[in-house]
């Protein structure tokens, strides 16, 4: 089903639909429901007013999270405007930020309280098991644009940190059941309570059961899910100038999933079902210090591991990330620095799609930032500049500098812009790797037909293979925002540009005369000897460091809050990017596409004790191979007394069976149709 633009605009702004604060905070004013007031610290890796901040965030809050009827993070992030959410089927998904969203998008950082989920063989977050237990969330905040002089290398596009809640807001009992259509059960249990006046602390536990979608592109679909999780954290205040946390998680998952790959002697890609399990462990342990009214530090100590067995492919991932950092304030001058390190310990078994060229098992990066804000104008005019410089085993040093200025013109109105430049190193599979792919048929290969039919039509054995002369790719952007906050509405706008060299693209490197002897045998009629002769050639895929990207766009939101009870968010959206490679060179994900999402949420309590929320998206893309499509998720919330509540959710409403990611070339990418879901979720507070 298609809906025009035009007939949004009435159902945005009067249908009584979603965005207040839930039952109890409804009397909350604009600024605190648009999250404008509150103190988020991805922007600058220290607490700021999202307001006051130099870069285009978008805070998600919890109470946003919990009305919504999301069950995974995956599902939270489709409330946020401006950032690409596609669903690939049951379990898998594409998620991005001005840019192009892939099953590995190589550009969008992941955090889980600032611990990094960053693998570096794939680039990839593997949300389908990223589970952080969404009632424990007290915010998310999104970055969308550029990261990389505060959290690193592969923060080029956006940055996205799950910030959870202090142990001290979770004590008490709490329980939740979630049934539907496609989910046969998703529950959570958490207890939490004071560890002797000194601190608090939280257990949690998880278990799921979903269902298969309803129809697959080329295959039955597989992608049922069973995961269950177990996890903890405690939070420590021995004092006023110290306090510390320590969390940790596991969480086991079998998922079905669909793939596309080369298994067999025809070398062409072939469609297959297969498990994949999966076990993540997290640890992470943070100490902060205020050493005086002006100045504190910090200290955080994180261990990661990734264990992955699907079908053809075995991988382990492990890391442990250290950061130290330093915040201080002298008169008008803020400034922040810090230290960081990480090992990553990787191994990967060879495959029938992979092998090494190194024993490349181990990669470390460490380096340090700087940033300073200096109050130039005192109330008026902000000045932030700094740089993070970088080592890493593939490349070498790296440095990513910024600038950005913070103008008040006046009250209630800022102005804010930024010149910054960041990396993205190579992926182990761009670098270190050779990776079987879809066959190159030999007419493809010559250009022109040979005459022969068998020959021709015949896949040859292709190989992408990693070049350790690749380099890591730079981004430049320029971005320009205003920000406005009324007594009942608010507008974000946000403009950019970004220009990108040393791209990753895909060259063909294969001599055309290796055919000859397969032809002359055809053309003797000794099929035997000509298709042995076949069988001995490949065509070669280089990955080469030659593409060169442009990016423009816009992001803007609007928010109006007519009644206590009732306000509104419309967004839209615009990015286009252009490539430019060398001839014979294709990128490796996305080409020259432009993307265009509307975006609109309504939340509206009613009676005390009932609440609406939905969240309405126009997504129209020409880099996924789909049609243009809308869909809306909708949850009714009904909070019983004080200890219970339930909710009725629809999710995926408008759009029928439809499909959002379509990418035939990604090898081992085969996503399924995405169906309305309906579910029913039961709460408990005690």
């Amino acid at each position: 089903m298609k809906i025009s633009y035009q007939s949004l605009w009435p159902l945005l702004f009067l249908s009584p639909l979603v965005i207040a604060d839930p039952f109890e905070d409804a009397e909350l004013d604009l600024s605190a429901l648009m999250e404008m007031d509150v103190q988020v610290t991805s922007a600058m890796k220290r607490a700021q007013s999202a307001f006051d901040t130099a870069s285009s965030i978008y805070v998600l809050s919890k109470e946003q999270i919990n009305k919504s009827g999301a069950n995974s993070v995956p599902e939270a992030l489709k409330m946020v405007p401006g950032l690409i959410v596609r669903q690939l089927d049951n379990n898998q998904w594409a998620i991005s930020s001005r840019g192009v969203a892939s099953r590995f998008s190589s550009k969008l950082l992941v955090m889980v309280d600032g611990q990094s989920l960053y693998t570096p063989k794939f680039a990839a977050v593997y949300w389908e098991t990223l589970n952080v237990p969404l009632y424990d969330i007290e915010r998310i905040e999104v970055i969308r644009g550029q990261g990389g002089l505060l959290w690193g290398t592969n923060a080029n596009n956006g940055v996205i940190n799950i910030i959870t809640k202090n142990s001290i807001d979770t004590r008490g009992a709490y329980a939740n059941a979630t049934t539907g259509n496609q989910i046969n059960i998703d529950a959570n249990a958490r207890y939490g309570g004071d560890l002797s006046n000194k601190g608090s602390y939280r257990i949690y536990g998880h278990v799921k059961d979903a269902n298969e979608s309803k129809k697959g592109i080329s295959l039955t679909p597989s992608d049922t899910a069973k995961q269950h999780s177990l996890g903890l954290r405690a939070d420590f205040t021995p004092s006023d100038e110290w306090s510390a946390l320590i969390q940790g998680d596991v969480t086991h998952s079998n998922l079905g999933q669909n793939y596309r790959g080369v298994i067999d002697e025809t070398n062409r890609n072939v469609s297959f079902s297969g498990d994949l399990s999966r076990t993540d462990s997290r640890v992470m342990a943070r100490l902060e210090n205020r050493i005086s009214p002006d100045a504190n530090q910090m200290l955080q100590v994180s261990w990661l591991k990734q264990s992955g067995n699907q079908t053809y492919i075995k991988e382990n991932f492990e890391s442990i990330d250290i950061d130290y950092q330093m915040n201080f304030l002298y008169d008008s001058l803020q400034l922040d620095w810090g230290l960081n390190y990480r090992y990553n310990k990787i191994s990967f078994e060879e495959s029938v799609f992979l092998d090494s060229d190194k024993d490349l098992d181990n990669l470390q990066q460490y380096g340090g930032l700087i940033q300073a804000q200096y109050n130039v104008i005192p109330n008026y005019l902000d000045l932030v500049v700094g740089t993070r410089l970088d080592h890493n085993d593939l490349t070498g040093w790296e440095n990513q500098p910024s600038a950005r200025v913070i103008y008040k013109p006046q009250e209630r109105h800022l102005i804010w812009g930024a010149i910054s430049r960041s990396v993205r190193t190579p992926t182990l599979i761009e670098f270190n790797d050779d990776y079987k792919v879809n066959g190159t048929v030999v007419e493809e290969a010559l250009g022109g037909s040979t005459g022969i039919e068998a020959i021709d039509e015949y896949a040859i054995a292709t190989y992408l293979n990693g070049n350790d002369k690749v380099e890591s790719e730079n981004y430049v952007s320029y971005e320009l925002g205003y920000r406005f906050e009324g007594n009942n509405t608010s507008l974000d706008l946000s403009v950019f540009h970004t220009d990108a060299d040393n791209i990753a693209a895909i060259r063909f490197n294969t001599d055309p005369n290796q055919f000859l002897p397969a032809i002359r045998f055809f053309q003797l009629g000794q099929f035997e000897q000509a298709a042995f002769a076949l069988t001995q050639t490949r065509v070669d895929l280089d990955v080469v460091s030659q593409g060169e990207t442009t990016t423009n766009g816009f992001d803007i939101v609007a928010t109006w809050q007519p009644l206590n009870n009732l306000s509104t968010e419309l967004g839209y959206s615009y990015t286009k990017i252009d490539y430019d490679l060398p001839e014979g060179a294709t990128p490796t994900i996305g080409f020259d596409s432009t993307n265009r999402q509307v975006f609109g949420k309504v939340n509206y309590t009613l009676f005390n004790k009932h609440n609406i929320f939905a969240t309405l998206r126009v997504e129209n893309s020409d880099a996924y191979n789909t049609d243009r499509y809308t869909t809306m998720d909708i949850t009714w919330n009904y909070q019983i007394n004080q200890i219970w509540s339930t909710a009725l959710s629809g999710k995926n409403l408008f759009a029928g069976s439809h499909i959002e990611y379509n990418n035939t070339r990604e090898t081992y990418t085969l996503p399924n149709y995405i169906d309305e879901c309906i579910t029913f979720s039961i709460k408990a507070s005690f």
